[in-house]
Formats: structure tokens, C-alpha cells, sequence
């Protein structure tokens, strides 16, 4: 079921939200609780019910081990809470790995030795690489001593809350349990609801209007290349662009959603998506893109492997740049790496990883030979210049091609098609795809101004402290146009405008939301 269909809009949100708010006048939320449990599991068999056993036996492997995991560490047994630690990492990645992996890697092996392998296909199960990775949070929180025991029925709603199982945030113990624990949760508040209404409202239109107009042009554009065609300058770019925008107001718009909705549940999720287009350079980019999947594989995989990388440096008596490679260098390609390998099965994401990891290597070389500069300066009493305003919109215009080339692999079939695209950017090949070309203007404007220009979603929403971390993040990408909504005669107009405007246009067709395949 799709947060951008008829079904869900008008059936399956009203019957959550009116049996909600009514078991949640009991006395006790428990039946609150389990009444929203039962409708987040009911949510996800919507899409095929044979893999709901799959999602039921993550929540009570993870539940049974994370208990495990908190009672050897109130014990102070740190062996043993690091053994249940290995036994639920292996069981978690194995599964993701079996699930996601597997076709792609008998496929290659068969390329790469002719061995005569079999395997049927396996269907990637829904929003398999967010729940996992979700699971994974909550056992490493909880041998970190981060995260409480709970009864199974909140790990339930924990692992299930639907407006964040699908597709993000992955969420912490700490960021949501306690908010399903607390007096509010399951009650009809107006604030919330209306809040929540207005904040999935805008990140329906998204999806609905911009997304899925950007969409149609991209896919035209990629469809020559994905055929062998040839693809000229103009188009080559257009297609970049174009995608980059779908993409963009895609995961944004699905992202507001899912806020939009934990709030109407009186749940507040934390940001995932904070106007990374408007990033000063590419690790800033990554900072506001997707930000619970950072944040995460930065403090699960990159801290640690820096670490250990830097007591190596120590040992090997490296020093200056070798030392860099080493602690800081490595470990990015392989963080990297694994972002592009988490999206997906194919050669595609890995260079898609690859590229990114190659662009924050550049990115942290600059850095640091900076620092040094600065460092000499100032034993010479001088101070480096700060850029100025020409040297800042250079920096942007090369993290925004560069992300513009690299989401041409993330979009294409084949490294072929995208080798197609690349060229027809750079000018070496010839031949037209044909679109509309006063649409296609129209649509990359329209889709910029508001990228550049205009406040996000949680700027526009600021005044209702609209998601869980907000006040970290809300001075951070000012918008040039800054305005504000209000629950006012203007305010509800326009609420109900962009309202209507995304339910329309879902007559045009019901588009999977993008990240709903990863």
C-alpha cells in the first residue's frame, strides 16, 4: 500500500487514526499500542502477505536477543553481551544479505567461471534494508547500555510503526520508544493531527506534482540510453537534472510523510532529509541526504574502522599523508562503498559508492591540506582568508555536478547506459531524445527556484517544532525566501489547495515511491 494511493488515503489512514484515537481514551495505552501494531503489520502484508512471517520473525529474533544483550550488560558481562551482539549481527546481515544479495552474486560468479549455477529468483522482500538496519541500531544501543528492556509489545510497534517502516527514518531506541511510552501517544490532539496533516499534505504534492512530472521526462531521457541510443549534449543534461529533481522531491516528499504521520500519532520521527541541494560541498551533501542512514553507517562502520586504522598508523610508524590514506582515506571508500551496495544489487551502486567515496576523499585531502596551510600561517602570525562569495558558488557548482554524474549511475540500468549519458554530457555524441521541450523547461525552472529559493518543509513548519531533532538542524540551510504556515483563514486555504493538488494528481498514476526499492 502506498502512502500516495486512494486506498491508503481514504481508508487505511482514517480506520488507523479513528481506532487509534478510540482505544487510546482507555485508562492504559496498552490497547492503543497493540491496536497500531496491528495496523502497521496489516499495512506491510498489503504488499505480499507470505513475506509478513519474514518481518514477524526479525521482530521476535532482534526482541529475544536484544533482551538477551541488555541483561548481560546490567550483569556486567561483557562477553556474553558481545557474543548475542555477533549471534544477532550475523543472523540480521546473513538475512539481508541472503534476500538482496544472493542473485547478484550467483550471477556474477556464473560470468566469472561458467560454473553451472542455479538459483530462482528471489524477490526482494519490502523495506527489507530499513528494518534490518533498524534492528541492527537497537542491538548495538543496547550493548552500549542505550536502550531499556521493553515489553514485546512496544518492540512490536518499535520495529513496526508503519509511517517509518517502509522507507526511513531509521530510528533509535531512544528517539521513539519513550514517545510510545509516554501519556500522549494514541490520543487525539488537534495540533497534531492538523500539524501532521499539513506536513504529509506538502510531502504528498511533492511526490505527487514534482516528483513524479520530473519522472516522466527522466525516464524518457534515460530510455534512449538504456536502448543503446545515442544521447546529445542537451539531453545528456537534461536527464542528469532531471532524475537529480525526481529523486530529490521523491525521498523529500516521502520523508515528510512519514514525519507528518508519526506526528498525527502524536509521535514526533527525527529528520531525514534537510535541503542537501543547497550543501556548500559534498560532505555536507551527505550530511543532509538520507541523514539517519549516515549518521548511522558513520557511527557503525566509519568511526570504528577509523580508529582501528589509526591505532595501525601508530604501529606502522606512518605519519604525514600515508597516515591519512590509511586513517581517513580507507575508510571512506569503504563506507562509501557500502552506501552504494546498500541501495542495491549491481555493478550500478557500487559505482555509484565508488564515485562518492572518490568525490569525500577529494573533498577531505582539500580539508586537510587547508588545515595545514592554516596551521603554518598562523606560526607566522598571519591568517588564511575565508572564501569569498565566488569561490563558495564555484564549490557549489562542482558538488552539484558531480552529484549530477554520479546519480546518473545510480539511475541507470547498465554502466553502459550511464557510459551513454556521460558522453552525451560531455558533448561527444550526437542524436535527440524527443520531449516536449517548453515542458521539460518549465518543469527543471520550477523544480530549481524551489530548491534554491524556497524553505523546506520543516522551515515552512518551524513554529511547531516539527520533528524530533529539529532544533540541531534549524538554523542550518536558510532559505533566500523565508515564510512560515499558520493555522490560520491564509493558512488553511493553502493547506487545503496543496492537499487537494497532491490527491489529483494521483489520477495520473500511482509511482512507487524510489527508496521503496532499496
Amino acid at each position: 500500500m502506498l502512502f500516495n494511493s486512494f486506498p491508503f488515503l481514504f481508508g487505511f489512514l482514517p480506520l488507523a487514526l479513528v481506532l487509534t484515537y478510540w482505544a487510546g481514551r482507555r485508562p492504559t495505552p496498552t490497547l492503543a499500542k497493540a491496536t497500531l501494531a496491528a495496523l502497521s503489520l496489516g499495512f506491510y502484508a498489503w504488499w505480499r502477505p507470505v513475506y509478513l512471517w519474514l518481518l514477524l520473525f526479525s521482530i521476535a529474533f532482534n526482541y529475544l536477543v536484544g533482551d538477551q544483550i541488555q541483561k548481560a550488560v546490567a550483569a556486567k558481562r561483557q562477553q556474553a553481551s558481545r557474543l548475542w551482539l555477533t549471534v544477532g549481527l550475523v543472523v540480521d546481515i546473513g538475512m539481508l544479505g541472503y534476500f538482496k544479495y544472493a542473485n547478484f552474486f550467483v550471477d556474477n560468479v556464473r560470468a566469472l567461471t561458467g560454473a553451472d549455477w542455479t538459483l530462482d529468483h528471489i524477490v526482494l522482500p519490502l523495506a527489507i534494508s530499513f528494518y534490518t538496519f533498524q534492528k541492527i541500531a537497537y542491538l548495538v544501543d543496547s550493548s552500549r547500555g542505550e536502550a531499556r528492556r521493553m515489553s514485546l509489545l512496544d518492540f512490536t510497534l518499535f520495529a513496526a510503526f508503519f509511517p517509518q517502516l517502509i522507507a526511513g527514518p531509521i530510528v533509535h531506541y531512544k528517539e521513539v520508544v519513550p514517545q510510545l511510552q509516554g501519556p500522549l501517544f494514541g490520543r487525539l490532539i488537534g495540533r497534531n493531527l492538523l500539524v501532521g496533516l499539513a506536513i504529509m499534505a506538502i510531502g504528498l504534492a511533492k511526490k505527487t506534482v514534482i516528483a513524479d512530472t520530473a519522472s516522466g521526462y527522466a525516464d524518457q531521457l534515460f530510455l534512449v540510453a538504456d536502448k543503446g541510443g545515442a544521447v546529445d549534449f542537451v539531453s545528456g543534461w537534461l536527464a542528469a537534472i532531471l532524475y537529480t529533481f525526481q529523486v530529490y522531491f521523491d525521498f523529500s516528499g516521502y520523508s515528510d510523510m512519514a514525519i507528518g504521520l508519526g506526528r498525527m500519532f502524536g509521535v514526533k520521527l527525527p529528520l531525514n532529509f534537510h535541503s542537501p541541494l543547497r550543501a556548500a560541498n559534498i560532505a555536507d551533501y551527505w550530511r543532509r541526504w538520507h541523514m539517519t542512514l549516515q549518521r548511522m553507517i558513520y557511527a557503525y562502520v566509519f568511526q570504528p574502522l577509523s580508529l582501528s586504522l589509526i591505532r595501525s598508523t601508530w604501529r606502522l610508524g606512518l605519519s604525514g599523508w600515508g597516515a591519512f590514506a590509511v586513517s581517513v582515506g580507507l575508510p571512506t571508500f569503504l563506507t562509501f562503498v557500502i552506501v552504494g551496495v546498500w541501495h542495491g544489487a549491481g555493478w550500478t551502486f557500487v559505482l555509484f559508492g565508488v564515485m562518492h567515496a572518490v568525490y569525500v576523499s577529494a573533498f577531505e585531502i582539500w580539508r586537510e591540506r587547508r588545515t595545514k596551510l592554516q596551521r603554518r600561517l598562523r606560526k607566522l602570525g598571519r591568517k588564511l582568508a575565508e572564501p569569498g562569495p565566488a569561490r563558495r558558488a564555484a564549490a557549489r557548482v562542482v558538488t552539484l555536478v558531480a552529484i549530477l554524474a554520479a546519480n546518473v549511475v545510480f539511475r541507470a540500468k547498465t554502466v553502459g547506459a550511464a557510459a551513454t549519458v556521460w558522453t552525451g554530457m560531455a558533448g561527444l555524441r550526437g542524436g535527440f531524445a524527443s520531449a516536449p521541450a517548453w515542458d521539460v523547461a518549465a518543469t527543471v525552472v520550477v523544480c530549481a527556484a524551489i530548491v534554491a529559493f524556497f524553505p523546506n518543509t520543516q522551515q515552512i513548519m518551524s513554529r511547531f517544532d516539527p520533528a524530533y531533532n529539529w532544533k540541531e538542524w534549524s538554523d542550518v540551510a536558510r532559505p533566500p525566501i523565508a515564510f512560515a504556515w499558520r493555522p490560520n483563514t491564509v493558512g488553511l486555504i493553502a493547506l487545503g489547495v496543496v492537499l487537494f493538488l497532491g490527491v489529483t494528481f494521483i489520477q495520473r498514476g500511482q509511482a512507487v515511491f524510489l527508496y521503496f526499492n532499496f
